[in-house]
């Protein structure tokens, strides 16, 4: 199986369009990372895999300690490109791009910004990457991104990705994958840390 955990809370991109833009946890971030960590170590994981990102990076790293497992790196997991976008404030990017703003907001699935990418690029990467990831060896916990959580879900659900707001992971929120005969599918979403100890330890 595969669990996909958001990262936990960060500082710095309050009111701003964030993708790749790099933000450190807050000390409450931090704190949630710790705790995640004691809930998590005696999972069972073969693996561990995050986000290129910092914020995932760091979200992972207090129970990588534990295990004493090196994290793998996940490209196809990392947040949506926003491109020109990226870090500004959406005051700013209503300005500066107006027409383009207006169609992001008709069409989530398949707009992308100047040097960005698409929510259903996004879903082709990261269901690309664990497809590879379901061969093993498992179970994986992967820190991704809330962008490409809610992509993988629509994808995966058949939930129409213009409608990808529906979903709303919090900060360290996971959800769990298994491989089946015809590809990837989940067995659940919106799991606590806690919540996912009692899935895998009973």
């Amino acid at each position: 199986m595969i669990v996909l955990m958001r990262h936990a809370r960060t500082e710095g991109g309050e009111g701003c369009c964030i993708g790749r833009t790099t933000l450190k946890l807050s000390k409450d971030g931090a704190r949630q990372a710790v705790e995640a960590a004691e809930e998590l170590r005696d999972c069972g994981f073969a693996r561990l895999g995050c986000s290129p990102s910092l914020r995932a990076c760091d979200t992972v790293a207090p129970l990588a300690g534990r295990m004493e497992l090196d994290p793998v790196v996940m490209p196809g997991l990392d947040e949506i490109d926003m491109g020109a976008w990226d870090g500004l404030t959406f005051s700013e990017i209503r300005e500066r791009f107006p027409r383009d703003y207006e169609l992001r907001g008709k069409d989530f699935a398949g707009f992308k910004p100047l040097n960005g990418e698409s929510f259903n690029e996004v879903a082709d990467r990261a269901v690309s990457a664990l497809e590879r990831s379901a061969a093993g060896p498992l179970p994986l916990l992967a820190v991704t991104h809330a962008g490409v959580i809610r992509a993988v879900l629509c994808r995966l659900t058949g939930h129409p990705m213009n409608k990808l707001f529906d979903y709303t992971p919090g900060h360290l929120e996971c959800s769990i994958l298994k491989s089946t005969p015809t590809g990837l599918s989940f067995v659940a979403t919106g799991l606590q840390p806690a919540a996912v100890r009692s899935f895998f330890c009973g």
